[in-house]
C-alpha cells in the first residue's frame, strides 16, 4: 500500500496522475456491468423470438409456401417479382394509363384502351406510345413469353375495316405487338389474342340494359401478360 501510494505521488509529480484516475474509472465501469449481468434474468422465450425475427430479417426468406416449391418454380416466381418491380419503377406509382397486377405465375400490364386508341381505331395514340416507351425496355429483356390481349366494350362496331369487335380487338392487340417487335422483342415469343367483349372487368350495362360508360371505358383495354410457357426453363431476367 505504501509502495502504491509512493507510485501515485511520483506519477502525480510527473504529470501522469490522469492515467491512474482513468484506469480506476474503467475498472469501476467493468465491475458495474459484471454486477448487472450477474443479477439479471434472461427471458428465454423473448430471446428466441427476437433472435428469430432478426434471423428472418437478415436472411430475407421467400414468401409463405415458396420454400417448399421446386427450385425451378421458386426461381421463376422470384424472376417475375423482379420484372414486376422493374415495371413499377418505370411506370411510377400513379399512372392513369398503365396499371400493373400479379396473377398466378404471371405479371399483367393493363393499358387502358380509352386513351390508347381513338374510337373505332386500331392506331396507337401519342399517349399510348409514351406509355409503351416506359414498358417496352423491361419487356424486351425478359426470358418469358408475352401474350398481348385486346379487349373491347359491348358496343357493336360494323365498319369496312372492322366487321365486329373481334377484328377490332385483334387489330389493337396486333398494334401493340408490332410496337414491341420494333423495339426488339423476339416475335417467336409473342402471341396476340383478340377477345372482343368476352372478358369484361366490370358490367357494361345496368339491370335495365343502359350503358355504364365508366365501366365500358375500363373494359376497353390492352393486357400484356408475361408468363413462362409450360415446361419452359427460365433464366434470370436481364
Amino acid at each position: 500500500m505504501i509502495r502504491f501510494s509512493r507510485r501515485r505521488e511520483r506519477l502525480n509529480a510527473e504529470g501522469g496522475g490522469w492515467e491512474l484516475s482513468f484506469a480506476d474509472m474503467m475498472t469501476l465501469i467493468l465491475c458495474f456491468f459484471i454486477l448487472v449481468v450477474s443479477v439479471s434474468e434472461v427471458d428465454d422465450s423473448h430471446y428466441e423470438t427476437v433472435a428469430r425475427s432478426l434471423g428472418e430479417a437478415m436472411s430475407a426468406p421467400p414468401p409463405e409456401g415458396e420454400a417448399t416449391m421446386p427450385d425451378e418454380v421458386r426461381v421463376r416466381l422470384r424472376t417475375l417479382r423482379q420484372i414486376h418491380a422493374d415495371l413499377a419503377r418505370r411506370v411510377g406509382p400513379a399512372n392513369a394509363v398503365v396499371e400493373l397486377s400479379r396473377r398466378d405465375d404471371a405479371v399483367a400490364v393493363n393499358l387502358h384502351g380509352a386513351v390508347l386508341f381513338d374510337s373505332g381505331s386500331a392506331e396507337l395514340t401519342p399517349l399510348a406510345l409514351r406509355a409503351l416507351e416506359n414498358v417496352a425496355p423491361v419487356l424486351v429483356g425478359i426470358p418469358y413469353r408475352v401474350t398481348v390481349e385486346g379487349h373491347t366494350d359491348d358496343n357493336p362496331i360494323r365498319s369496312q375495316e372492322f366487321p365486329s369487335n373481334w377484328e377490332l380487338s385483334a387489330a389493337r392487340a396486333s398494334a401493340v405487338a408490332r410496337y414491341l417487335i420494333d423495339k426488339g422483342f423476339p416475335k417467336d415469343k409473342l402471341q396476340v389474342k383478340g377477345l372482343a367483349d368476352t372478358r369484361p372487368v366490370a358490367p357494361n350495362r345496368d339491370a335495365q340494359g343502359r350503358a355504364i360508360e365508366a365501366n365500358q371505358m375500363r373494359n376497353r383495354r390492352i393486357v400484356i401478360l408475361v408468363a413462362p410457357a409450360a415446361g419452359e426453363r427460365n433464366a434470370p431476367a436481364r
